[in-house]
């Protein structure tokens, strides 16, 4: 064989940026060795793989693509293979490639990683957070073995493990009429001003919620941060609509508070997603273990912000 495992990660890094220069940076190495590494797999394969476009970086050909498509498949069964052996004198070891989505990381994260590293302490974390669009990439090209996020109702996307229904609530300033209210309901809502989370998918899915019951929003500001959108509503600028609660969206401490959305709305799962080949891993399946546990035992129950048995039934 003519090219090393590592040159097969150069090669894939320079597929996925697209970019020789971004591809060395991702992996900490000079522009050469991926160079060196283009050529070397070329060689073997003996076809042109990649065409370089001026101010465009390269391009895979159609040869590249399908070349592309098998290191990709390999590495992530190398990274398997891996982690299964160094597992096999006991319990799980190696380096987990987790992603979460970023918007709930602070709050599902930290949970997860402890129980983890109480039970496997040997397991190494490799975080990376994102956009539920940008984390399903990651997945299905093995850049991460799993991933907390949400799993929207008729996207399926692959395996997926759900911990918990996450119901919209609706966020608040204080000083809101809404505010002194139990709960809300769309309508009520609908024609306000409105801070909206604008991530992929995330903004599609909150614009349905009010399309759902034929109501539109008054958007009067976007934010990609869920805590400049928290201070944005603290400011008296609008309300907003989140999925997941924390105990200060509860007490009205920092400006606003949360309240129960009432009536019937389309309410999305959250849990650990994952890909069949990610699944054959023993540290992927340390953490589908506990994070099953932990659904079970309730831990994640308090970030969920939900109405009575009486008023959810409401439309």
């Amino acid at each position: 064989m003519r090219f090393t495992l590592k040159q097969l990660r150069y090669f894939d890094a320079a597929i996925r940026n697209g970019s020789i220069v971004k591809a060395a940076q991702e992996m900490n190495i000079s522009q050469s060795s991926i160079t060196a590494a283009i050529d070397a797999i070329e060689q073997t394969v003996g076809s042109e793989l990649f065409r370089r476009v001026p101010a465009k970086g390269v391009q895979p050909t159609l040869t590249g693509q399908t070349v592309a498509a098998r290191i990709t498949l390999f590495l992530e069964q190398a990274r398997v293979f891996e982690s299964d052996l160094m597992s096999l004198s006991g319990d799980p070891t190696g380096t987990l490639h987790m992603g979460c989505y970023a918007p709930t990381a602070p709050y599902v994260l930290p949970r997860v990683l402890k129980h983890l590293s109480q039970i496997y302490p040997a397991i190494r974390i490799d975080l990376k957070e994102d956009n539920l669009s940008a984390l399903l990439d990651l997945l299905q090209t093995g850049q991460i073995d799993l991933a907390l996020t949400y799993r929207r109702h008729g996207a399926e996307s692959g395996p997926f493990q759900p911990l918990f229904r996450a119901r919209p609530w609706a966020l608040l300033p204080s000083d809101s009429p809404l505010a002194a209210k139990d709960g809300v309901t769309l309508k009520e809502l609908s024609g306000l001003p409105m801070v909206l989370l604008d991530l992929p998918t995330a903004k599609a899915y909150f614009r349905r919620v009010f399309l759902d019951h034929a109501l539109t929003l008054n958007v009067v500001h976007t934010t990609k941060s869920s805590a400049v959108l928290r201070g944005l509503v603290a400011a008296g600028f609008g309300y907003s609509i989140l999925n997941i609660c924390s105990k200060a969206d509860r007490d009205g401490s920092n400006g606003y508070v949360a309240r129960p959305i009432l009536g019937k709305v389309d309410t999305p799962e959250f849990g650990v997603a994952y890909t069949q080949a990610s699944r054959r891993s023993t540290l992927v399946q340390a953490v589908l273990d506990i994070s099953e546990e932990m659904a079970r035992q309730g831990i994640f129950e308090d970030l969920i912000l939900s109405p009575g048995p009486e008023s959810s039934t409401k439309n």
